[in-house]
């Protein structure tokens, strides 16, 4: 019978989730509290630039983390090159008004390079799926995309609005509310991208000896 005390669990990571998410909650709506701001910013504003830098923060953790996957570092590539993709889509008119060229420039060539990985690493599609999915993380994405594809699709529709406000409808409402839902989205997958970029990998199968 072994004497041995059992392993600690860590506590570092479950903490660090945790404040992102608590800070979050609160910062998430730092737009509307800027000075000066007679209307709520919606996707041409701060929250269009906040998404930009959420994004690319989580495409940055994909990338620093690959160094440590394994045969699935591709995998984690081909994510920080989505998360580039998805950056650079969201943020269209404030990249092609401030650098004057068409976002396409930028997303085809991302893309292209993101499959081409994909493709010549395809065997190891499986056990990333396998880490991805078995990480608390996967409900985080598993959120942002409910908020995007769904959440942020209805209330984002000015049908709704106006059979709900009737004559105090504005067209700035459903616009806001689809962008600030869009914001928080981002924040959620930055979030998990950090909690599955930072997990514990000495028991990682995939992990290079």
């Amino acid at each position: 019978m072994s004497d041995s005390a059992p392993t600690p669990k860590p506590w570092k990571q479950p903490l660090i989730v945790t404040a992102l998410v608590i800070l979050g909650s609160i910062g998430i709506f730092f737009p509307a509290w800027l000075p000066d701001s007679p209307v709520l910013p919606t996707e041409d504003s701060a929250v269009e630039f906040l998404q930009l830098i959420l994004l690319l923060t989580g495409s940055a953790f994909w990338f620093g983390a690959a160094r440590l996957a394994g045969r699935i570092a591709p995998y984690y590539r081909v994510m920080g090159f989505i998360g580039l993709i998805s950056a650079i889509g969201e943020s269209d008119a404030l990249i092609e008004g401030s650098i004057h060229i068409k976002v396409e420039w930028f997303i085809v060539p991302l893309a292209a390079i993101a499959l081409t990985i994909a493709l010549r690493n395809r065997r190891h599609l499986g056990e990333f799926f396998g880490e991805f999915s078995s990480h608390p993380a996967a409900g985080f994405f598993a959120s942002a995309f409910m908020l995007i594809y769904v959440l942020a699709r209805f209330l984002g529709t000015s049908l709704l609005w106006k059979a709900a406000l009737g004559e105090n409808y504005h067209p700035d409402i459903p616009d806001t509310v689809e962008a600030y839902l869009e914001l928080l989205a981002c924040y959620l997958l930055m979030v998990g991208t950090i909690g599955l970029c930072l997990a514990p990998r000495s028991h990682d199968p995939t992990a290079i000896d």
